[in-house]
């Protein structure tokens, strides 16, 4: 099937437009097989329409993810990279886990960003796993996000055959999968459940923010995403990372995209071969001795995994766990008139990854007027940054009670149940998400989500909608279910 040359031109700027992606005069014949993959399992077979039809859908529509997913490479495997990972093992990962044990915070955060099938998220989580004998003392957050979510479900499902470790050591396999059917590898659970996904496009998602969980990381990988971009979205995307990253963490990129001038203020340092950007640092690494993956938990094919330590949510997120006076019978305090000013304060501590501190302020602000909803829906997302999953439900429980109309509160419940495996509770969430913001105009800057406007929140929700399980749909709309649930 040969592409007339104007609808490929045309194609070239509307997936520029949306997806970021840069295709050169050289790189037409690649951007014609890859609309001519699309379009064998689109549901028009002309060109012209099948270009419209995307023009018309959202950014977050599945149908772009798996464009994307025709026009990118997704080759992935375990511990791609020698050099890189070496890096993260010998020295990156061993310096945040000194800092923070140094200062007795047991937490980590990490992020995947276009993880394509899982891979590398999974071989992060590995490698904290055998970084860490005392594992299940930390709180560990591995994001792995990306646009395609025919690809997340497959890392979801953490299968993989053989060709996915054909530069990964024989000891890893045998200690961290086990064989299935068809001569497939299945993850280990306890493994599996360390890792987090979701659905973000990098050119247009809404990131960094609290409410996806995209702040405060102390490590982002976004290894051959960025030679995808043009030169203005690789700009803006850096940007984001950069603004994601806490103050001494890092960003691994490959080795082609590794650009002193495009990561400016971050520092580039050159380890063993990797090079790596650290934010607020003066190049200097820690003095302490690497340490070698080979030092801890030596092969035991009879050492149990332990079960992941996160709390698990309560039996029914709206079951009577606290008594909250009723908006309609109690007298509201007034507002203290720093109340903003504070909270906007915790915002920004937590975009630092300073989590204490801004927990503190927002429970200054509860302890003043235990019915601000916005307080509630900060604390919520800063709980579920420290870790503390019932928590995070029950300040939102809180504030979806005092703010039945909130979109914000419902997305973070929903994402919150996703990852808690609450499928169909989470897309209920969802489906409110969309149901209230649909009638908002897109630029509406949400209240308490940190400038997070309603179009990008309404473009994630209905991502994480495409990837969602249909099944068990019983009738009801989404707002009508969730505010149902909420009453009993």
């Amino acid at each position: 099937m040969k592409l007339l040359e104007h609808v490929c031109r045309d194609a070239r700027t509307v997936i520029a437009e949306r997806l970021g992606l840069h295709f050169s005069e050289e790189r037409l014949a690649d951007l014609e097989r890859g609309l001519v993959r699309a379009l064998k399992n689109a549901s028009v077979s002309d060109p012209g329409e099948y270009l419209s039809q995307l023009a018309s859908l959202p950014d977050e529509s599945p149908e772009w993810g798996r464009l994307a997913g025709e026009l990118t490479v997704g080759e992935t495997y375990f511990f791609r990279d020698h050099a890189c990972f070496d890096a993260l093992e010998h020295h990156v990962l061993p310096d945040l886990i000194a800092t923070r044990r140094a200062k007795g915070l047991f937490r980590l955060r990490l992020w995947s960003a276009g993880c394509a099938t899982g891979e590398e998220p999974y071989s992060l989580a590995i490698l904290l796993d055998r970084l860490l004998p005392d594992r299940s003392a930390w709180t560990l957050t591995i994001l792995a996000t990306d646009i395609n979510p025919k690809a997340l479900d497959a890392a979801r499902r953490g299968v993989y055959r053989e060709w996915a470790f054909r530069e990964t050591p024989s000891w890893i396999r045998n200690r961290y999968f086990r064989p299935r059917e068809a001569q497939t590898f299945e993850l280990e659970p306890a493994i599996r459940q360390l890792v987090t996904f979701a659905p973000i496009n990098l050119v247009r998602g809404c990131y960094p923010t609290i409410m996806t969980n995209t702040t405060a990381m102390d490590l982002i990988l976004c290894r051959n995403v960025l030679m995808y971009f043009s030169r203005e979205t690789q700009q803006a995307t850096v940007s984001r990372l950069q603004q994601a990253i806490v103050d001494g963490g890092w960003l691994a990129v490959s080795p082609t995209e590794a650009s002193a001038e495009l990561f400016r203020p971050l520092t580039c340092i050159n380890l063993r071969g990797a090079v790596l950007f650290r934010k607020g640092s003066s190049g200097t690494m820690p003095t302490q001795a690497p340490v070698h993956l080979s030092s801890f938990h030596p092969y035991q094919p009879e050492e149990s995994f332990p079960e992941p330590t996160s709390p698990a949510p309560p039996e029914d997120i709206h079951g009577d766990t606290a008594f909250i006076s009723t908006p309609e019978t109690a007298n509201r305090p007034e507002p203290s008139p720093d109340r903003e000013s504070i909270l906007q304060h915790a915002r920004s501590l937590a975009d630092q990854g300073q989590l204490e501190k801004a927990h503190d302020l927002c429970q200054a602000v509860l302890a003043n007027n235990r019915l601000d909803a916005e307080a509630h829906l900060l604390l919520a997302a800063i709980s579920q940054e420290r870790g503390e999953i019932s928590g995070a439900f029950q300040a939102l429980r809180q504030a979806i009670y005092l703010a039945p109309e909130c979109a914000p509160a419902y997305f973070l419940l929903g994402s919150l149940l996703i990852r808690q495996g609450q499928q169909a509770r989470g897309r209920r969430c969802m489906e409110t998400v969309v149901e209230l913001l649909n009638p908002s105009p897109r630029d509406e800057t949400l209240p308490g989500t940190g400038g997070l406007t309603a179009g990008r929140l309404l473009e994630t929700a209905q991502a994480y909608l495409a990837m969602a399980d249909h099944r068990g749909a019983d009738g009801l709309s989404g707002a009508r279910r969730t505010l149902m649930e909420f009453k009993t």
